[in-house]
Parts: structure tokens; sequence; C-alpha cells
């Protein structure tokens, strides 16, 4: 059973028009540019290279087959009601650097992740366990930091190194986003009243997790 492909972002637009997708993820679609004028040819390179790469099977008489691996890594892109994005900009002095974000869907127990490049859209059937252990590589290796809470103005600016945003949408509902400020080796949640909470790595691995799962 297949983990993971890549697709571009036409592939993937002619794959949720095949499996007749309820909803794409909006960035997607951006992505694929301006497809009204050369439809007809976007049309034959996206079949084209979903066979070669194994995700369609044509037969003699042109019909096509979706592979079942395949399948169910896009299921949760296209039918799925809850997505989720984890972003994170680096800054150094002052310069700003945002990394390229990683994207979940859920649906029915499967979940699936994915991160644009330049080859494509990645995308990866994963599990919770794969989560946090993506959620651990990406926390603090610094300090740790503790519950105590300071206003968000006390942190010292000249020390950030990542913020990190972790927002999730359950489709016809308002996004729900929880902000994370790495500053001397120590994360910070961003709290309602100005305020900020230190959080140990497990804390942060912990509360991301919810917040990817939209909880």
């Amino acid at each position: 059973m297949k983990k993971e492909i890549i697709l571009t972002p036409k592939e993937l637009y002619f794959m949720g028009a095949l499996l007749q997708a309820d909803y794409m993820d909006y960035a997607y679609v951006a992505a694929m540019g301006d497809i009204r004028q050369r439809r007809e040819i976007y049309e034959s390179e996206s079949r084209e290279g979903l066979v070669k790469k194994g995700v369609l099977t044509e037969d003699f008489s042109g019909g096509l087959e979706v592979d079942e691996g395949s399948q169910k890594i896009l299921e949760p892109v296209f039918f799925g009601r809850l997505e989720s994005s984890v972003e994170t900009i680096l800054s150094g002095g002052e310069e700003r650097k945002t990394l390229p974000g990683r994207r979940f869907h859920f649906y029915e127990g499967q979940v699936t992740t994915t991160r644009m490049g330049e080859e494509g859209i990645r995308l990866e059937a994963v599990d919770p366990g794969w989560i946090r252990a993506w959620l651990r590589r990406l926390a603090p290796q610094g300090e740790e930091g503790g519950q105590k809470e300071v206003p968000f103005e006390a942190i010292d600016r000249e020390k950030v190194s990542r913020v990190i945003a972790v927002k999730s949408t359950r489709i016809g509902e308002r996004a729900a986003v929880e902000i994370y400020v790495e500053a001397g080796g120590r994360m910070f949640c961003e709290k309602t009243g100005g305020r900020a909470q230190a959080l140990t790595r497990e804390q942060f691995c912990l509360e991301a997790y919810r917040g990817i799962k939209g909880e």
C-alpha cells in the first residue's frame, strides 16, 4: 500500500475532479495557476503524468482506474471536514524567512499530510504517532519553560528565533489559530489579554498536537 505520492497542483486538481471531491484547499488551487486558456492541454498532461506515476491506470478504451493506495492518500484531502496547517517563520535580527508549511487533512480515521516544494505537492499517509514525533523534532531544544505567564510584550524581541502558527479549520466553520514564539530557547504560547505562557517541550508538543486535531 502506498504511503506517499508527489503530484503537481494540476495533477491534484485533475484527481479532485475525477474523484468528485467535496472540497479542495485553496492553497492547492492557488498554486495551480490559471488553466482556463489551456484546459485541454492541462488535462492531457495531468492524465499522462498520473499514469506514469502509477496513480492512474488507463485501459485500451481510454478508461481510467485509480490506484487504491493513491486513493486512500487523496481521500482526506478531498473529503475531510478538518484541515490544519503549521507555518514556521525564522527570525534572525531584521531578517525573516518563512519555511515551507505542512498541512494535515483528516477523514474517517485517515490522515494525510502535505508539503509543497519545487518537485510538487508531497502527500503522505501518516498516523497520530507520526504527527507527535514530527512535533517533537519541531520543539525547541534549549531551556525548559514552565507554566509561568508573562506579558507578551515582555518577551525580548531580539531573542526571538521562530514564530510557529498552528491553524485548524472545520469546513464551513471559523478557523482557530494558536501562535507560539521561541525566544532564548524557550517556547511561549500567546494567550488572551496580552499574556504569554512559557511551555516545556512536552507541553508545546501536546498543545500543538491538540491544535492540529482541532481540539
